[in-house]
């Protein structure tokens, strides 16, 4: 049996910017894929019918936007050419108060 194809396992991909502005934390995530033809560009994040590729499930986007905005953040697409894509990721920023009442992370 074949193993299925995961699509941002085909194109490189890599951390442009992390910026934290204004109470809210902004990374942007880029490939160097082909980018997205108009058609999936239009139902990006609509389950099943986002994918651009014959056998994709449209699902991967729709449910990184829905975990997104479950933590008040935003999933959005900042551009898509010939030579790659780039989504941008919005998360609030946690405040000072709120770091230093995190746990201590385990040796």
């Amino acid at each position: 049996m074949p193993r299925p194809k995961r699509a941002a396992l085909h194109h490189a991909s890599s951390t442009r910017s992390i910026v934290r502005e204004n109470g809210v934390i902004a990374i942007d995530i880029a490939d160097d894929g082909p980018g997205l033809p108009p058609k999936a560009q239009d139902n990006l994040f609509r389950p099943f019918f986002g994918s651009a590729r014959p056998g994709g499930s449209g699902l991967g986007l729709a449910i990184a936007r829905e975990l997104t905005r479950a933590h008040g953040g935003e999933l959005t697409l900042v551009s898509t050419t010939g030579s790659g894509t780039v989504f941008r990721l919005t998360l609030p920023a946690p405040s000072a108060r709120e770091i230093s009442r995190a746990p201590t992370p385990l040796p």
